[in-house]
């Protein structure tokens, strides 16, 4: 036997390789047999060849494997595939694939702008103003510009209640020592930071308390004992800071300097010292306190007002209060992490500044009509006495104030009892001051005349169980005794022969039962009640002035009213351009001839003989009434005493009332009130050049 492959064997062998390299697969290479080993000549050839076939088939068959996947492909071959995911070594993309690639891209960022555009909007214009207003809160703040408050003057411009500007300065112990810490601890914090820690050192330097008790003149000790330093924390712990800070009464609050002028508090305040702040308000201050205080009134704290304003509580300033107080401003601040003021930025509101209100009151005259209001009411022990003059031509009131009376700069002197405002606030049963208005009733029925008679024979009668009485038997009197001695039967027997309602119609035609037009806060309105026709009592009672209420600007409204021939000039108390409307309530003739009956109260034989004035005719009429028992009836020892008169009676220009209530040291009008009105219309005359009327007393 040969030792030697057949050839089909071996052709057979290289065929069926070839095939399988051709295919593309990758094959193992084949092991050389025993026989290859034997080192036959035929053996190695073969092998030779069938190896070199073997290799090359391999990298055919790698090259067509790669051809199949499209590792390499030529553009004319490659396949047109959307989205498909790129397949072997090739990081290039197809042209479709990158055109819906960046359209998706741009798609994303339309949207993404769209939402961003969305969300600008309702930041920047759908809901701006809330966040405005939210950021403003924390960086600014709305500071309140207190508006200046108008004046009070009297009639020739003289000051009576003006608003002076002070400031209060205080120091905040717990504020310097937070700074004080603070400081220390920057500059602990920072040391790689010379510059910085100069800075910081500088502003420590500036806080020596030496420099604020200086400047505030108190002792350096007591800032030092409200600040209370301990040096020896450590300022970089907050916690301990936070425990070193002074704490409860006075460690946020210590005044420096109180009420004084911006002048002053600028030598403090121009420190730019921490812990130190300022104030500024406006003080009322009443020059001529006393006499006007009833009258101005006073000022008190507004409670609706945040920032604790004041305003008028009573009198002329709080009757003129939106006139006086103008309208406060508000000014938009720039502050601080601390809440301080930095700066202001814009005016929000302007501030509108008070309007002044002049007064128809002479200064000159209501200081001496309050003097003699307190020198009558001490001498005569009285409960307290009031008055007013009153201008018959305008009724602009000169004089109007009460004793016992108060300080207005000092309201710690104020008592319930001390503010009110007599003559206008407190009612009361007139007495004979309304007499003439029975005479004008008397006159106005046509019924009676100057010189009709009245028999008051036996000096009493006798009504409904009553018996009213005069002083004396008067006998057969006529209208001008009836008031020179105050005759309560001749009253009586006029009332009694006239209508029910015929003295009550005068009376309110001459403005009693009425708020007088002053319209002055809290003012009383008084009480007429007309009587029935069986009252007869009551019809008598009212001609004599009991049985009705009355103010005493109601009495100097009417007499000024009969001064001026029978027209009402309505009361005034503040100067003005229109003048409110007169009217006429009886006969020029009439008016004046009461005006000429009540002359001899103040002569030789009269009431008042203490009214009269040298040089001058007086006209006028007393008053003693009873004062009111709470328990029932009247009091037998108690008496309100009034006078009611009008100078010179030939051409009557001031009218002067005059009020004591409850006299001790005497009892009747003629020796209370009518020396009060001597002295104050004498002075009043004399002050507004009225003429005489009348020739003066010789020695």
């Amino acid at each position: 036997m040969s030792d030697k492959k057949p050839k089909s064997t071996g052709k057979s062998t290289t065929k069926n390789t070839n095939k399988k390299t051709a295919s593309g697969k990758v094959i193992k290479p084949l092991r050389r047999t025993n026989t290859a080993k034997s080192g036959s000549k035929t053996s190695n050839t073969t092998s030779s060849k069938t190896g070199t076939n073997n290799r090359a088939g391999k990298l055919f068959g790698r090259l067509k494997n790669n051809d199949n996947q499209g590792a390499y492909t030529s553009v004319k071959n490659r396949k047109k595939v959307i989205f498909s995911k790129a397949s072997g070594a090739s990081s290039r993309g197809g042209f479709e694939n990158d055109k819906n690639r960046f359209r998706t891209i741009w798609a994303i960022a339309l949207v993404i702008l769209g939402l961003l555009i969305a969300r600008a909007y309702y930041l920047q214009v759908a809901n701006a103003q809330f966040y405005q207003d939210k950021g403003n809160e924390l960086i600014t703040s709305v500071r309140t510009q207190k508006s200046y408050r108008g004046m009070i003057t009297d009639r020739n411009d003289l000051p009576l209640a003006v608003s002076a500007p002070l400031a209060t300065v205080s120091f905040s112990p717990h504020d310097y020592a937070r700074e004080y810490y603070e400081l220390n601890r920057v500059k602990i914090a920072n040391p790689d930071s010379p510059q910085l820690q100069a800075r910081m050192q500088k502003r420590l330097d500036n806080m020596d308390l030496t420099r604020l008790a200086a400047a505030a003149n108190i002792p350096v000790a007591e800032l030092e004992k409200a600040a209370a330093i301990d040096e020896s924390i450590d300022v970089t712990d907050e916690e301990a800071v936070k425990a070193a800070l002074p704490s409860g009464a006075g460690s946020h609050y210590l005044p420096l300097l109180n009420k004084v002028t911006p002048e002053i508090a600028q030598s403090v305040s121009s420190l730019d010292f921490p812990g130190v702040y300022e104030k500024n308000f406006f003080q009322r201050y009443y020059p001529q306190p006393q006499p006007n205080s009833q009258l101005l009134g006073f000022m008190g704290q507004n409670a609706s007002d945040s920032e604790g304003g004041y305003e008028g509580r009573a009198g002329i300033e709080r009757q003129y209060e939106k006139t006086l107080a103008g309208d406060d401003g508000k000014v938009l601040v720039l502050k601080d992490a601390k809440q301080n003021s930095l700066r202001e930025i814009k005016q929000v509101e302007p501030e509108i500044a008070g309007q002044d209100v002049a007064l128809t009151i002479d200064s000159r005259l209501q200081y001496l009509l309050y003097k003699e209001l307190e020198k009558a009411g001490r001498l005569q022990q009285a409960r307290w006495s009031t008055g007013m003059v009153v201008d018959v031509q305008t009724g602009e009131v000169l004089a109007l104030s009460t004793w016992p009376s108060f300080n207005s700069n000092n309201l710690n002197e104020m008592t319930g009892e001390n503010q009110r405002n007599r003559a206008l606030l407190d009612v009361f049963e007139p007495g004979s001051v309304m007499k003439p208005f029975t005479v004008a009733a008397a006159l106005d029925s046509g019924k009676y005349t100057a010189n009709s008679l009245i028999d008051t024979n036996p000096g009493s009668i006798r009504v409904r169980g009553y018996t009213i009485r005069d002083h004396n038997n008067l006998g057969r009197i006529n209208m001008a005794t009836l008031l020179q001695k105050s005759s309560n039967v001749a009253s009586t027997k006029i009332a009694l022969s006239l209508p029910p309602d015929a003295i009550t119609n005068m009376q309110k035609q001459f403005g009693f039962g009425a708020k007088t037009p002053l319209k002055f806060p809290g003012e009383g309105a008084g009480l007429v009640t007309t009587p029935k026709e069986k009252e007869t009592a009551r019809r008598a009672t009212v001609s004599y002035g009991y049985g009705l209420q009355v103010t005493l600007a109601q009495v100097a409204q009417a007499y000024a009213a009969l001064a001026s021939g029978g027209v009402m000039h309505p009361l005034t108390l503040t100067k003005t351009d229109k003048a409110l409307p007169s009217k006429r309530i009886m006969e020029h003739e009439q008016a004046m001839s009461i005006v000429k009956m009540l002359e001899a109260v103040t002569e030789p034989g009269g009431t008042a003989k203490a009214a009269a004035i040298d040089g001058y005719r007086v006209a006028g009429k007393t008053g003693t009434s009873r004062r009111i028992n709470p328990d029932g009836g009247y009091y037998t020892d108690q008496y309100r005493n009034v006078f009611a008169g009008m100078a010179p009676a030939s051409n009557p220009k001031l009218v002067g009332v005059v009020l004591i209530e409850d006299p001790r040291s005497q009892i009747y009008a003629g020796l209370t009130t009518a020396p009060v009105f001597h002295n104050v219309m004498k002075e009043a005359l004399r002050l507004y050049n009225v003429p005489l009327d009348k020739p003066l007393k010789t020695e």
